[in-house]
């Protein structure tokens, strides 16, 4: 069976779109048929907000993201990611994994936060302080941190209470967050870039934009330091698992 990837999306619905570019992005291909063979799954309908589960006992989204990882699956994928780092807290990856991985051990599950702190690993190999700009679900349930402490070389900087719910509203909110706004709002991008300025203040030599939404409306030439893009790991890691002959810088 020829290699395939699988991107589970829908969570947010533009975050999975991102990662398929990225993908793309990082194929060396002159013809479309060069191209790998990729399959998303966008459906926002079976996978509850991730961070309503973790902090207010809202629906479970390990059942949704199984249905999709099945979907992905059945289709030929043999790499699968998803395109979200809140998705990736213990209480959520380990019931998906422990059930897909019964019915699909053919299947290569890659983690994008795992990925990301290799990228961290070479980007501070003598050390560094690494600032994290995430969801409330994501930094209240340590999902970076219980990584990161693989890597004793690295220190996770993190916004304080009120920093973290700045950006979970530019994140959240109805009338001006990423979810809810298409172009990316400038109230949410200045909030985003204030924080990410106050990490710098702290001695982040770089960023880890830890929600799929936030490369949408943070870019390099706002903040004077590295951003890290989960996205942009995972991705390459996608396709030097499928096809590395096929992978580009």
């Amino acid at each position: 069976m020829d290699k395939a990837i699988g991107i589970i999306g829908g969570v947010g619905p533009y975050a999975g779109l991102d990662l398929v570019r990225k993908v793309f992005d990082h194929t060396n291909a002159k013809t479309d048929q060069e191209h790998i063979d990729l399959y998303l799954v966008s459906c926002p309908s079976l996978i509850p907000d991730r961070t309503e589960y973790l902090l207010h006992d809202g629906a479970n989204p390990a059942g949704g993201l199984s249905i999709c990882f099945g979907k992905l699956a059945k289709c030929g994928a043999t790499a699968i990611a998803v395109a979200c780092n809140t998705a990736h807290a213990p209480k959520i990856l380990d019931q998906m994994l422990g059930s897909v991985g019964r019915e699909y051990p053919q299947v290569r599950f890659v983690n994008m936060i795992d990925e990301t702190c290799k990228v961290l690993q070479r980007l501070f190999p003598d050390g560094g302080k690494v600032g994290l700009l995430a969801t409330m679900g994501t930094h209240q349930t340590g999902v970076y941190r219980r990584y990161m402490e693989r890597y004793e070389q690295l220190e996770l900087v993190e916004p304080d209470a009120a920093g973290q719910g700045r950006v979970h509203a530019a994140i959240y909110d109805r009338a001006f967050g990423i979810k809810a706004k298409s172009p990316v709002s400038s109230e949410a991008k200045t909030i985003l870039r204030n924080e990410a300025m106050h990490l710098v203040e702290r001695g982040a030599g770089a960023i880890v934009l830890g929600c799929t939404e936030l490369p949408l409306a943070l870019s390099e030439d706002m903040v004077p330091c590295n951003l890290i893009d989960p996205t942009d790991c995972v991705a390459r890691a996608l396709v030097l698992d499928v096809a590395p002959e096929k992978f580009k810088e």
